[in-house]
């Protein structure tokens, strides 16, 4: 092989393979060519020989195209992965051959031969019918028959012979005049031809390259496979699951390397796969190409990172606000002591200021907080809570203040932003600040003063602008006496004051209304799963007579409107068992669910007079669940009679006890 062209180095690699006069023409045209920048190598070999020395050469400096002809060529051709351009014998190359062999003729033999790879040529047959040039057709099979058709060539009355290179040489040897089936503007067309090919090639490794890239960026293992299942793209990590390498994969059926991945899964669909000895998610995707599939993409992710993600996700989520769940309004209750807070906490939306709010477990704090946040100009900015009570004093101060790569032994690398910097212009919910330790608090306290944070580990503050507001249901000025807590901290955070009334101090309606809405908040979400609209009026019912008996057993609700949402669910829960119970056994079925109501009998009443207690219980529960339907269909007795699923004389006797 010889290089012909140095060219520039970037230009594309174009390859001339040929021996005896093919070969040479084709140096001819390599050294003066003048078309499109490329670097031209010749092989001068054949068949077999070609085929090792073109792959020897790729080897250290890769071939964009390869220019072949005659049997030769065709067999290069099948046997290496290049594009290829075959010099083609066109028509007026053809006849200037045919005219130049006749011309080459003599009286003794004077017809001229033409040998073919393969097949005659069918547009031979039409030139020699139009033109009447005697023309005899031989056909040769490659190297090892050639020499059998130039002795049939010398057989017969053949002056002269256009033939491919090796034919063409072994007739010249033997005496027969001998033209070049493959004219100089033929080898010229087809390395131009190979230039184009190159250049297409080089965009598609190009585009390879950038999937190449890309794939091996992610954490995924993935892999593109053709409308054959072949492997055309994969990354590196899915060729360690295959057990192999990227190089050493391509081009091998999927499915002889990994029978249990389904490539005909169903598009977009996720689904559990055992490979390289993990459980991955596979999820399949069409390839398309002209409106048509030609292929897949399989992406196979580990669960672990799947719910990495989720968490941190959901995380991020929440630092954004997305967990802002209550406003203002939703603090619901029409007692007095509900309405003042409600305005107070408005009031104090508008402001800048720390917040601390007094209340006990279970009376809405959070809910303010969320409120007070929503209905700030702040809104559109983080809310973020942390429980000072849920996490021990180390995980706590690395939560809130969050540290530096290498703080301690397992920190994370890169560090953490602590929720004071994630509240950055935001609101902090600090719950429970009773319970934060005294070393924070200090720390606490710095913020509120300075405005500025400082991680674990840390030699520089970092300034933050954020919203405290804090709750608590301990006595702070009862903790400050006792000296759990900080004097300076606490007249820090009681710049705006608000305590949440209990449940007992609301009333009966607030009550009421309470359990009433979130009697409707749990049959919403039952609907939702369950689909059901059964036991519904039963429930209202059941939930009026539960309230009654709460009453009379004169129960104090220690745990607020979290312990009235435990009771409402546990009422939901348990509708079957209320359905089951004839009318006058309700009663007496709710105490078993609600044991806590037994505090009458506790107090030491007899059992007549607990079944006594129990009648009017039952009579006062049913008498208010007729004036709040009457009330919702404004009188109309008929419709109210629907609703509670009785009759217009029992109606009419339960209104006539009041």
């Amino acid at each position: 092989m010889n290089e012909i062209s140095a060219g520039n180095q970037q230009a594309p690699h174009i390859v001339t393979v040929g021996r005896y006069r093919i070969g040479r023409l084709m140096q001819s045209v390599g050294e003066q060519w003048h078309g499109a920048p490329l670097r031209l190598t010749h092989v001068s070999a054949s068949f077999d020989d070609a085929v090792r020395d073109v792959v020897a050469l790729d080897a250290h400096s890769p071939i964009d195209a390869l220019v072949v002809a005659g049997a030769s060529g065709a067999h290069v051709r099948a046997r290496v992965d290049f594009p290829v351009a075959m010099v083609e014998v066109r028509g007026l190359g053809l006849l200037e051959a045919l005219v130049a062999a006749k011309g080459l003729t003599t009286a003794e033999r004077p017809r001229v031969g033409v040998v073919s790879f393969e097949a005659p040529s069918a547009q031979i047959e039409q030139f020699d019918a139009m033109f009447g040039l005697g023309i005899a057709q031989f056909v040769y099979h490659g190297a090892d028959d050639a020499a059998a058709c130039v002795q049939q060539l010398q057989a017969t009355d053949v002056g002269a012979v256009v033939a491919p290179g090796l034919v063409a040489d072994l007739a010249q040897q033997a005496g027969i005049p001998s033209v070049l089936m493959y004219s100089e503007a033929a080898v010229r067309q087809a390395v131009g031809e190979a230039v184009l090919l190159a250049q297409q090639r080089r965009a598609q490794r190009d585009r390879h390259q950038w999937l190449e890239n890309v794939l091996g960026e992610l954490q995924d293992g993935v892999v593109a496979v053709d409308a054959q299942g072949r492997i055309r793209a994969l990354n590196e990590r899915m060729a360690a699951l295959l057990g192999g390498s990227v190089s050493s994969l391509h081009g091998q059926r999927l499915q002889d390397v990994a029978p249990t991945l389904p490539v005909g899964q169903a598009a977009g669909s996720d689904e559990v796969v055992q490979l390289g000895g993990r459980t991955l998610v596979l999820r399949v995707a069409p390839l398309m190409e002209s409106g048509a599939a030609s292929g897949a993409l399989l992406v196979c992710r580990d669960p672990a990172v799947i719910q990495r993600a989720d968490r941190s996700l959901r995380a991020n989520q929440r630092q954004r606000g997305a967990g802002v769940r209550w406003r203002l309004d939703d603090f619901a209750g029409d007692s007095a002591a509900v309405q003042r807070v409600r305005e107070l906490a408005a009031q104090y939306a508008t402001s800048d200021a720390t917040v601390l709010i007094l209340g006990e477990s279970g009376t809405g704090k959070e809910m303010l907080a969320q409120g007070m946040h929503a209905a700030s100009p702040r809104a559109a900015q983080p809310f973020l809570a942390v429980n000072c009570a849920a996490l021990a004093e180390s995980l706590l101060e690395a939560e809130l203040f969050g540290y530096e790569e290498g703080a301690f032994t397992g920190a994370r690398r890169g560090g953490k932003t602590g929720l004071i910097e994630a509240a950055h212009t935001g609101t902090l919910f600090l719950d429970e600040i009773g319970d934060m330790p005294l070393a924070l608090q200090s720390r606490l306290l710095r913020v509120l003063q300075e405005r500025e944070v400082m991680r674990v580990g840390a030699t520089a503050p970092v300034p933050v602008d954020v919203r405290v507001i804090a709750a608590t249901h301990a006595d702070l000025s009862q903790l400050v006496e006792q000296g759990r807590f900080r004097r300076d901290l606490y007249f820090r955070l009681a710049v705006l004051c608000m305590r949440t009334p209990t449940l007992r101090e609301r009333g009966r309606d607030d009550l009421r209304l309470l359990a009433t809405h979130a009697l409707e908040r749990q049959w919403r979400a039952l609907l939702t799963t369950r689909g059901s609209a059964a036991h519904g009026s039963l429930l209202h019912e059941a939930l009026a007579q539960l309230l009654a008996l709460a009453a009379s057993a004169g129960y104090s609700w220690s745990g607020n409107v979290r312990e009235l949402d435990n009771w409402v669910e546990r009422l939901v829960a348990c509708r079957h068992l209320l359905d089951q119970a004839a009318v006058n056994e309700r009663a007496q079925r709710l105490l078993d669910i609600f044991p806590e109501c037994r505090m009458a009998h506790a107090h030491g009443e007899s059992l007549p007079q607990q079944r006594t207690r129990l009648k009017d219980t039952r009579e006062h529960a049913e008498r208010l669940r007729v004036r709040e339907v009457l009330e919702s269909v404004q009188g109309d007795q008929k419709k109210a009679c629907e609703l509670l699923g009785i009759s217009r004389a029992t109606l009419w006797r339960r209104l006539k006890r009041e």
